[in-house]
This record gives structure tokens, C-alpha cells and sequence, in this order.
């Protein structure tokens, strides 16, 4: 789909990734993670306003784009140094960046203007706030992941209401949105309702993120998006022109360009895939909750068939476990009998291995983890549990005595 490669920025000194359908970048804190995390998600967005913005770009050839990228992912000026670094290659553009006294991106044009409307939204470690902190419509801070989030999410939510609530998961409740916006609640399965607020952690946490996903994933393509004022505006500048173009001229066929351009605009304004970023998915979730969050993201995949692109940063063996199991099924599914596939709980969420890229990245580079087969080694697994059991062997050797 895209490729991207990222040096001397935070704590990354070098790392080149060439995106899939499924991505999932495994470390510890403060290794990197989100900072690969929010640059893809920063150089995705850009590639999809390329494409369906080509008039902006025109008129902007070299771009101050550092600091919006900056503003908008909260990261710093101590990320950046001189030998910084970041070159992207996607549908629609390629560019470079390197960090010189002007702070430009320039941003080439080698690829293929798409005409697809991709939705890129990043789902932060920090969502948490938004089942708890009551009137966040009111909430104006700068323009940045977190304040696109909470719209995203009230964008969501309002499509949950009492008659359309939303399974969430296996944990025995649906999540519905009242009249009131700021008020979500909880269906529980003895009939009764809590508060989002009031819920357990745990909740708070996957109740926005299955929302948004499912909405991102399944529900904002059953609508027709309205045309924004500058696309109106912009279409109508354009059609004017092509009028009055076609007044003067006598073959008009010469114009066949602009009335791309204009077909490209109409069929714009509506979404037809996703690109979901997603930090720390197994937030205070419980290993079987974890599980089951991985194997309704992939049935999802499954069973929506668009061209949607996820990306996960994670700290949790059992997302990885769970993503085995997932491919693994689809290696084996023709031998195993019918009979025993449906006592598999992950049967709707087998998931073909070349779709799925992990990686784990340490001092700052990156590698892949994953065997020719696609699977996760035994290996890597045996080589983490190590690090947990070395105390505990060595004090078994007292223990009893």
C-alpha cells in the first residue's frame, strides 16, 4: 500500500516500514511506538488530501507542513534534529522531508491521484477521558489528535441510539448514546442501564474504540457525506470555468481533463475506506478481552471487504497470541473437518498472513517478527516469557526448603 521510512526523529533512529492491511509495531514504553504511529498517520492524511484536493497542492508545491504535524501529534521540537529524516511513497504522492532552517516539506508528485476519500483517524492512549469527562463538546483546545478524536467520537456515537445500540464485544452489554450527546450509557444484560462514567475501566476504554471502529469501519459508508462550502465553492469555480471555456471553443473534447477533475470532485465527498490507527488497543482489558477485541477488529475486516489499513501499537503478548491464532486458522482451514471448525471461535476472523505485517522495534530499528509463513515463532514467544520467569526459577530453587 505505502512505504515509509523514519530516521533520527525521538527516539527512532531508523526504521522503513511497507504498510499492510494489518499492522501491529510491538515494544516497550518509550521505544517509539507511537512516534512511527502518529508520523504514518501524519503522512497517510496528507496523501488522502492529495487525492482529493489536488487544487490545494497545486497551489502549494512546498508546504510548511512540519509544524502541523508537530501541533497536531503533540510532538516537539526536541524530536527533531538536523539529521531528522522522513520519505514517503503512497497512492497518491511521494515526498521527503529533511529538517533545514526553513522547516518545508517539499512534496512531489511521482504518484497516481487516487479518487478515493480515505477516513484516516488516530485513536489515542487517552481516549479513556472521553467516557468520563462530562460536556467535552465544549472542549476547544488546539486543533490535534486528541480535540479530532473527541469530534470523531461524538461524530460516532450519535448513530447508537436506544434502537441501534452496539454490541460491544462478548462482554454482555450494549453501548447506546441519549438524546442528550454527552450522556452514553450501557445496556447490562439483567435489563438494567448504568452510566458510561460509572462502568468499569475497562469499559471506558473499549466502548469508545469499538464505536469508532465500528462506525469507521462499517457504518460511515451507509450515508452520503454532504459537500463541504470549499468543495462547493471549489465545484462551482470549476463548472463556471469549463462554461466558459467551452463558449470558446469549438472542439470540446479539448476540456475532457477539467471534466475529470469535476467527476473526481463528485465522487469525493463520500468515504470508500479507512485507515484506523490505534494506540494500545489492550488498555485495561483483560487477556480474554483482548482476544476477543483482535478477533471482532479481523471479522470485521472479513466480512466488510474494503480496502481498510489498520495499525496497532501495543505492549501485549496476548494481541499478538490472538493475531496467531488468526492466521494460523486460515493456514490450516482446509484441514481441519467442518465439525471441529465451528467449536473455533476465531473462525470469522481467520485472516490470510500476507495481509498481516508485526514488528518489533528495539533502540530505536525495527524488525519483522514474523516467520516465512507469516506466523509469529514459537521463538519470539519462548524468548519474552523468559524474561518473566528468570526470577521465579531461580527463586524456586529456595522455595520449600
Amino acid at each position: 500500500m505505502s512505504t515509509i521510512t523514519i530516521k533520527n526523529i525521538g527516539p527512532v533512529k531508523d526504521v522503513t516500514l511497507d504498510l499492510n492491511k494489518i499492522n501491529v509495531i510491538m515494544g516497550p514504553q518509550c521505544s517509539g511506538k507511537s512516534t512511527i504511529a502518529k508520523i504514518i498517520s501524519f503522512c497517510t492524511w496528507l496523501n488522502k488530501v492529495h487525492a482529493i484536493k489536488p487544487f490545494w497542492f497545486l497551489e502549494n508545491r512546498e508546504i510548511k507542513l512540519l509544524d502541523s504535524l508537530k501541533k497536531y501529534h503533540r510532538l516537539g521540537d526536541e524530536y527533531f534534529s538536523a539529521d531528522s529524516s522522513i520519505e514517503y511513497t503512497g497512492t497518491s504522492i511521494s515526498f521527503s522531508y529533511n529538517e533545514d532552517g526553513a522547516k518545508k516539506i517539499t512534496v512531489g508528485f511521482e504518484g497516481n491521484r487516487a479518487t478515493k476519500n480515505r477516513k484516516v483517524i488516530y485513536i489515542p492512549a487517552e481516549r479513556n477521558f472521553a467516557s468520563v469527562i462530562p460536556n467535552l463538546r465544549s472542549y476547544t483546545e488546539d486543533n490535534d489528535n486528541i480535540q479530532d478524536f473527541i469530534k470523531n467520537w461524538y461524530e460516532a456515537k450519535r448513530k447508537y441510539d436506544k434502537l441501534h445500540s452496539l454490541k460491544i464485544l462478548n462482554l454482555g452489554v450494549d453501548f447506546y448514546n441519549a438524546e442528550n450527546l454527552d450522556i452514553d450509557r450501557l445496556s447490562l444484560g439483567n435489563g438494567k442501564d448504568i452510566l458510561l462514567q460509572n462502568a468499569s475501566s475497562g469499559l471506558q476504554s473499549v466502548v469508545p474504540l469499538v464505536t469508532l471502529f465500528d462506525y469507521v469501519a462499517r457504518g460511515i459508508f451507509k450515508e452520503l457525506r454532504p459537500m463541504s462550502v470549499e468543495e462547493t465553492d471549489q465545484l462551482k469555480e470549476q463548472i463556471k470555468q469549463e462554461i466558459d471555456r467551452r463558449k470558446m471553443s469549438d472542439d470540446p473534447k479539448t476540456n475532457d481533463v477539467d471534466l475529470e477533475m469535476l467527476f473526481d470532485l463528485l465522487i469525493t465527498k463520500n468515504y470508500h475506506s479507512s485507515t484506523l490507527i490505534i494506540e494500545e488497543p489492550e488498555q485495561n482489558l483483560f487477556p480474554d478481552t483482548q482476544k476477543d477485541l483482535v478477533y471482532y477488529m479481523l471479522q470485521s475486516f472479513n466480512e466488510i471487504k474494503r480496502d481498510h489499513c489498520l495499525i496497532m501499537t501495543t505492549h501485549s503478548p496476548y494481541i499478538l497470541y490472538a493475531l496467531n491464532n488468526c492466521m494460523m486458522g486460515y493456514l490450516v482451514k482446509e484441514k481441519i473437518p467442518e465439525s471441529e471448525q465451528s467449536q473455533l471461535t476465531s473462525k470469522p476472523s481467520w485472516f490470510d498472513p500476507n495481509l498481516v505485517s508485526i514488528w518489533e522495534i528495539e533502540d530505536g530499528r525495527i524488525k519483522c517478527i514474523q516467520g516465512d509463513d507469516g506466523l509469529i515463532g514459537d521463538n519470539y514467544f519462548d524468548t519474552s516469557m523468559e524474561k518473566v520467569m528468570d526470577d521465579y526459577y531461580s527463586l524456586l530453587n529456595y522455595y520449600g526448603q
